[in-house]
């Protein structure tokens, strides 16, 4: 049999066919991330799976994650185990060290009238009395929480505010590997497909002769 025809009957279906299924697989892949943007193809509007769907994508994910994993009572219970009294305490004396360490090297002459352990005294009774104020507004602040946290509408709102492409790029990123191996996967499903088609080709040609 000249190389022609063994190219033409075995190799070249094995190759079509490879090659399609190859391509086929990876061309699926882009599409689902590319292009980001709408393009008219021959009359045809193109645009990626997830840019397209990402406000329904955005829907169904904020639906299940606060149905199914965060819920607003769980962030309610989570309010409630804090000591408010020991936030406030602690935001304080943060806000103090820093508001009066700037105030202190501004206008370094006060140190002269202030010593440190005034200062210091000041500050804790401030802490002191913001604090216990805190306790007595807790309740009210979680039971107004509960009524205008909104989880579900929140994590949709983050989604659809996502940049695509950045987001597209992270896909990319984390399943190159997966996405090379469903190429691969085409391509030896092809070349099987392919390996069967060469032989009914040599079949039918030794039938012929």
């Amino acid at each position: 049999m000249p190389f022609t025809q063994v190219f033409t009957l075995l190799l070249l279906p094995i190759l079509l066919a490879g090659g399609h299924g190859w391509f086929t697989n990876w061309l699926a892949i882009k599409l689902l991330l590319k292009p980001v943007r709408p393009i008219n193809v021959l009359g045809f509007r193109i645009q990626g799976l997830l840019p397209r769907r990402q406000a329904d994508l955005a829907e169904r994910i904020s639906e299940a994650i606060s149905r199914e994993f965060i819920k607003e009572e769980d962030i309610m219970v989570f309010l409630k185990r804090i000591d408010p009294a020991e936030a406030m305490r602690q935001l304080i004396l943060d806000k103090w060290e820093e508001k009066v360490g700037e105030l202190l090297s501004g206008m370094p002459f006060l140190s002269m009238f202030v010593s440190a352990d005034k200062l210091t005294r000041i500050r804790d009774k401030v802490a002191d009395m913001f604090s216990t104020e805190a306790e007595k507004y807790t309740e009210l602040l979680v039971k107004s929480l509960e009524s205008k946290i909104d989880l579900r509408d929140t994590i949709r709102r983050n989604i659809l505010a996502f940049d695509v492409q950045r987001l597209n790029s992270i896909i990319e990123e984390i399943g190159y590997r997966e996405f090379n191996e469903i190429a691969i996967i085409g391509l030896v499903l092809g070349v099987f497909i392919g390996v069967i088609q060469a032989a009914v080709n040599f079949l039918y040609f030794r039938a012929g002769h």
